[in-house]
C-alpha cells in the first residue's frame, strides 16, 4: 500500500446530508494530573493525531482539551458541550477515567464518552456503565468507523484497531488546536537552551524488547513490534513546528530512540541544519561513541537511559537484556561527548535482595550522570508482572490503582511509600527499610529528580 493510498484510507469519508444533519462535535481530553509537580511538561501527542485525522472530515468538529494542570471538578466544570467525548489513559488512570466519564454525563446525559491510549486495551478496570466505547490499538485507524457508527446511531462496545504501518501517512499532529500551550520545560534542571519553548515530537511507534514490567502494546509480525517514520518526514515536521511557533526544543518520545542506528543518522543528517535541540530516551545499548557524536552534534544536548538498576539480579527478572556493566558504559560514552545524562531507575522492585541497594548505592557513587529519576515501582496492569507475580516471586498486595502513584514527590513534597507488592522470600518490613534508605541517599545526591 503506497502512503497516498494509506494517507486515504486514513481519512474519515464524509456522511451524506441525508445520513447526517449537523457536525458531530468531537472532544478529546487529557485527564488531570494533579500529582505531578509539573503537569504541563508534556503535550497529548496521542490526541493531536488523533485530532489531525479528524480534521480530514467535514462532518466532525474536533477539539482538544488539555486538562492535565487541572483538577477533576474544575474541568469538568470547564468542559464545553459535544456529541462524543473520547479521554485517553495508561492503565493506571482507568479508575479516575470512570470518575471523570461519570463526570462528563451527569453534566451532559446524552453524551458518548469512549476511551483510547495506552492503557485501554484491558477490560479489567473499565465500567461500562459510564464508558460507552472502547478503542484498543492505534485510534487512528478506527475512529472512521467510531464517527459513521455514531451518525447512524449503533455505537459498538469495543474497537479493535490495527496498528498503522506507515507512519509517514499519518497526517501532522493537530498542535493548532493546543494553541499556545505547546508543552513545558523537557529538560533536566528546566534548563532552557532556546528561548520560545518546547514540545514533544514522537519518530517511532513500539519498542523490540519486552520487559517484564512493560505493558507498552506489542504487535508481533510487523517489525518485531515496531514502526518507524521515515528521516525526511521527522525533518518536516520539525521544520513545521520551528516555522509556525518559534520553537526550537524537542523531547522525542520514542520508546527507544536508538532501536534502529541507520535511522538515527540519517536523521541527524537532516536536524543539523535547523539549529534546534533535543532530548530522546532509549536503552543502554545499542549506544556507541560514533552515534552519541552525531547526535550531540545534529542538537541533542540530553538523553534519558532506561538503566531500572545496577543489579543485574534484578535486571534479568525485569528482562532488560542489559548489565550494570553496560549500563555504566552508556553512561560514560554520553558524558564523554558533553551530552547531559538522566538515569531513569526503580527501587522496590520484584528480584530485590538486601544486597540491590549497596549495589545501586557502589554504582551510581562512581558512573557519571547528571540527574536521576527514580520511582517505587508498581506492578503496571497487562505486563507480564501484574499477570504473573508467582513467576516473579511476589504478592500483589494492593490491585487498586489509586494508590498506584510511583513517583517520589507530588504538589505537595513527598509521596509515601506504599506498600504495593511483597516479595514473597522477605520481610516486607526489611524491604520497605532498605528502599527508604535508598530514597534517603538520592536526596543526599543532590542529583534526584523532584520535578
Amino acid at each position: 500500500m503506497t502512503t497516498v493510498q494509506l494517507h486515504d484510507e486514513l481519512r474519515i469519508r464524509n456522511g451524506t446530508p441525508s445520513q447526517v444533519e449537523k457536525k458531530t462535535k468531537m472532544l478529546l481530553i487529557y485527564l488531570p494530573h494533579p500529582y505531578l509537580k509539573q503537569p504541563d511538561a508534556q503535550a497529548p501527542l496521542g490526541l493531536m493525531y488523533l485530532a489531525s485525522v479528524f480534521e480530514t472530515a467535514e462532518d466532525v468538529e474536533v477539539d482538544i482539551k488539555n486538562y492535565s494542570s487541572y483538577r477533576n471538578d474544575e474541568a469538568i466544570e470547564d468542559l464545553p458541550e459535544a456529541d462524543l467525548y473520547g479521554i485517553t489513559v495508561t492503565s493506571l488512570e482507568l479508575l479516575q477515567a470512570n470518575r471523570f466519564a461519570a463526570g462528563i454525563k451527569k453534566k451532559f446525559p446524552n453524551a458518548k464518552v469512549g476511551l483510547g491510549g495506552p492503557g485501554a486495551f484491558t477490560d479489567e478496570f473499565v465500567d461500562y456503565e459510564v464508558i460507552d466505547f472502547v478503542c484498543k490499538g492505534e485510534g487512528e485507524k478506527a475512529i472512521g468507523d467510531i464517527i459513521r457508527d455514531y451518525q447512524s446511531g449503533c455505537l459498538n462496545k469495543i474497537y479493535i484497531a490495527p496498528p498503522v504501518e506507515n507512519l509517514d501517512a499519518i497526517p501532522f499532529p493537530s498542535r493548532h488546536l493546543l494553541k499556545s500551550k505547546q508543552g513545558g520545560n523537557i529538560f533536566a534542571y528546566n534548563k532552557n537552551y532556546k528561548d520560545g519553548g518546547s514540545t514533544i515530537i514522537s519518530t517511532s511507534r513500539g519498542c523490540p524488547y519486552r520487559c517484564s514490567f512493560c505493558s507498552s502494546p506489542f504487535f508481533t509480525g510487523l517489525n518485531n513490534g515496531v514502526r518507524y517514520r521515515s528521516a525526511q518526514n521527522v525533518y518536516d515536521e520539525i521544520k513545521q513546528v520551528v516555522d509556525a511557533y518559534g520553537i526550537r526544543q524537542f523531547r522525542f518520545s520514542d520508546d527507544m530512540f536508538t532501536s534502529r542506528p541507520r535511522r538515527v543518522y540519517e536523521i541527524c543528517e537532516l536536524l543539523g541544519s535547523l539549529d534546534i535541540v533535543w532530548r530522546i530516551s532509549t536503552r543502554v545499548n545499542p549506544f556507541d561513541k560514533e552515534m552519541a557524536q552525531t547526535m550531540f552534534e545534529a542538537g541533542c544536548k540530553e538523553v534519558s537511559f532506561g538503566v531500572e538498576s545496577f543489579d543485574d539480579t534484578v535486571l534479568k527478572v525485569l528482562n532488560k537484556k542489559a548489565t550494570a556493566k553496560d549500563n555504566a558504559r552508556a553512561l560514560e560514552i554520553a558524558k564523554e561527548v558533553g551530552m547531559t545524562t538522566r538515569v531513569l531507575f526503580m527501587i522496590r522492585t520484584p528480584g530485590q535482595t538486601n544486597k540491590t541497594v549497596p549495589t545501586n548505592i557502589q554504582w551510581l557513587s562512581r558512573v557519571p550522570y547528571d540527574i536521576i529519576a527514580c520511582t517505587s515501582f508498581v506492578p503496571i496492569p497487562g505486563s507480564d508482572i501484574w499477570i504473573n507475580p508467582d513467576k516473579y516471586d511476589i504478592e500483589i498486595l494492593n490491585r487498586n490503582l489509586d494508590d498506584y502513584n510511583f513517583y517520589f514527590f507530588g504538589k505537595d513534597g513527598e509521596n509515601e511509600l506504599k506498600n504495593i507488592i511483597k516479595i514473597k522470600s522477605r520481610s516486607l518490613d526489611e524491604f520497605n527499610a532498605e528502599s527508604k534508605a535508598f530514597r534517603d541517599y538520592l536526596k543526599d545526591t543532590g542529583k534526584l529528580n523532584q520535578g
